[in-house]
């Protein structure tokens, strides 16, 4: 008989010891990616966010006596809503560029221009002028003058036409778009520009002396923007229609630092991309084209492909998001509101890891109505105005308690409204519901929509303006040009995108995310080749740098070997950009880095800087 033995297993202390382990990792890492433990651990992307205090450095009254501001003077017809128009944008660049101007009517043009930097004239009928031969003795004299508009045809203008360089002119007619002989626009030389990509342009048919300089002409060779010595000064013509409208004002601020030997100017130097709608619900179910070209449902292809790849353009080529949460999608504008609690850990995965970015959280809305009373203003859009603002404060404390719990500590800075309209009740609300927000972005091109909320970069009453110049992932040459525009003018990348874009035939343009993907890499790629030295920002952060900007006067004197740039107010830091065929000498209490060929940034580091400038 065979005794069967009867083998019992057991565990020894070492394996109950590696079990406990695997248990308390797991416990671990389950309360670390839990939305709980963001209440007692703090997130230091979160805590790091603080406003920055810059000690403000005055000039003595002594030196502010001595020094003076070269004044630039615009002539216009107030008669010509043109005319108006274009004096307005002129006026509005060189205040970006701090510089002085005084604009004047036909009726009121002065006896003599000796007392300005420059004379601009932003009307076609030049013979209305009553005293052209004074403008003619000034650029003699070493005035420059710029012709912003194409001048009228006329017999009697022989004479000045040759002064302008033309020797023949023709007919109006539409040039066939715009390439660019030089980097009028920086880093933009050889662009080239359709009909369509460019705002609409009449010129005049012109032949010029091969003595002029050619900065920009159309595809079928009519010259659209030279200059031309005469004796000591300078004419610079621009044969067009277009520098009325703002996505031209690298153009403008291009054709003065060409006119003007060494030309500088401050700029805000700012990069900031806003993701809109993010975070947000994400939509569940399926989309056909997404589910076609990687077999994943919406919240997975967000999930596993867009946001993955949003982070490695962020950290390949330099970019800080601003993310502006919706807490819901529901169209209420009465009370009460509901708190939508379904894509809560969505939220805070997104959240914590854009805030670990460096990225910043907004405020977009507790849903998608935009604020405003005004059912006309939303009509278009199928959205339903609100009854009072009560009703909006009410909702705004909603979204603002959600972000609040879900990443404490954090104050919230910035506001897009939804559609980018707001009426002045909804920045009412606005003020009064969450008091932290002193950022509001809107738009800064006008669109075709009449209600949309259109600003500089500017200070309000309540906010800092820090609009939005391009938006999408396709990379057009329209966005190109728009894009190079700004940087030129202001030194500003300011870009917004939304996560639901693939989602719209319209926004979308019916391509693909794999496509769309590849669009928006290269848009961000020529950003950081082209201009490496923007500095990549929050809203928050951009508001801030924005708000010295406009606080720094700047006082500029001219030598022929040096420049000498004066601040009153400054903050720590202010670039410029400086354009000049000299080479740099010494410098005093500044850098400078080449950005193109004849062109400097130049970065202040206390309130007088010295360059020395060498033939």
């Amino acid at each position: 008989m065979v005794r069967q033995m009867d083998h019992k297993f057991k565990l020894g202390k070492t394996i109950y010891l590696v079990i406990l382990f695997v248990l308390i990792i797991g416990l671990l890492l389950g309360v670390f990616n839990s939305t709980y433990i963001l209440k007692y651990l703090p997130n230091q992307a979160i805590i790091s966010m603080k406003d920055d205090e810059h000690n403000i450095t005055r000039l003595s009254e002594e030196t502010l006596k001595d020094l003076t501001e070269d004044e630039y003077l615009i002539l216009f017809n107030e008669e010509d809503s043109s005319s108006i128009r274009l004096k307005d944008n002129i006026s509005q660049t060189l205040a970006y560029m701090k510089k002085k101007t005084t604009a004047v009517t036909l009726s009121n043009i002065p006896a003599s221009f000796n007392h300005y930097k420059n004379v601009v004239i932003t009307f076609e009928e030049i013979s209305a002028m009553p005293n052209l031969q004074s403008l003619e003795e000034y650029t003699a004299d070493g005035g420059n003058v710029f012709f912003a508009i194409r001048p009228e045809i006329k017999s009697s203008l022989q004479n000045l036409y040759r002064k302008l360089g033309i020797y023949e002119v023709g007919e109006f007619v539409t040039p066939n778009g715009i390439r660019l002989t030089s980097n009028v626009l920086i880093k933009q030389e050889k662009l080239t520009m359709k009909n369509g990509e460019i705002p609409e342009n009449s010129s005049l048919s012109v032949s010029i002396d091969d003595h002029c300089t050619i900065y920009a002409e159309s595809m079928d060779h009519v010259p659209l923007l030279w200059d031309t010595t005469y004796k000591k000064g300078k004419f610079m013509v621009f044969n067009g229609t277009m520098l009325e409208t703002r996505e031209n004002r690298g153009l403008i601020t291009g054709a003065f630092s060409l006119m003007n030997e060494d030309f500088i100017y401050p700029i805000i130097d700012m990069k900031v991309v806003y993701i809109d709608d993010f975070p947000a619900p994400i939509p569940e179910g399926k989309n056909k084209m997404i589910y076609e070209e990687y077999r994943r449902d919406t919240p997975s292809f967000y999930q596993d492909i867009w946001w993955p790849e949003m982070q490695k353009v962020a950290a390949k080529y330099d970019v800080k998001y601003t993310g502006l949460v919706i807490q819901t999608y529901n169209d209420e504008v009465t009370p009460p509101f509901r708190i939508d609690e379904h894509d809560r850990n969505t939220f805070v995965q997104f959240g914590r890891e854009l805030l670990k970015m460096g990225g910043e959280v907004g405020i977009h809305g507790y849903n998608h109505q935009s604020l405003t009373v005004n059912q006309n203003a939303v009509e278009d859009l199928g959205y339903h105005a609100w009854g009072n603002q009560a009703d909006m404060e009410s909702s705004l404390n909603i979204v603002e308690n959600y972000v609040k719990e879900l990443f404490p500590n954090y104050d919230i800075k910035t506001y897009v409204p939804p559609s980018n309209r707001i009426d002045q009740v909804g920045e009412a609300a606005l003020s009064n519901a969450i008091p932290s927000i002193n950022i509001l972005s809107s738009l800064y091109i006008p669109d075709s929509m009449e209600y949309s909320t259109v600003h500089e970069f500017d200070k309000g009453e309540t906010y800092i303006h820090f609009p939005r110049i391009t938006s999408g992932y396709e990379y057009t040459k329209k966005k190109r040009w728009t894009m190079a525009n700004a940087v030129t003018s202001i030194g500003v990348f300011s870009h917004f995108i939304h996560p639901d874009d693939i989602l719209d035939d319209s926004r979308s343009a019916k391509k693909k995310w794999s496509d769309l993907g590849k669009e928006y890499n290269r848009f961000m790629s020529d950003i950081h080749s082209n201009y490496p030295w923007l500095k990549s920002s929050t809203a928050r952060n951009a508001g801030m740098q924005l708000t010295h900007f406009l606080r720094t006067d700047v006082y500029i004197e001219e030598k022929k070997d040096r420049i000498i740039v004066h601040m009153d107010k400054f903050s720590g830091e202010l670039n410029f950009i400086l354009r000049t065929k000299k080479k740099i000498g010494k410098l005093e209490n500044c850098e400078v880095q080449k950005v193109d060929e004849d062109v400097y940034l130049v970065k202040a580091k206390k309130a007088t800087i010295k360059l020395r400038l060498v033939d």
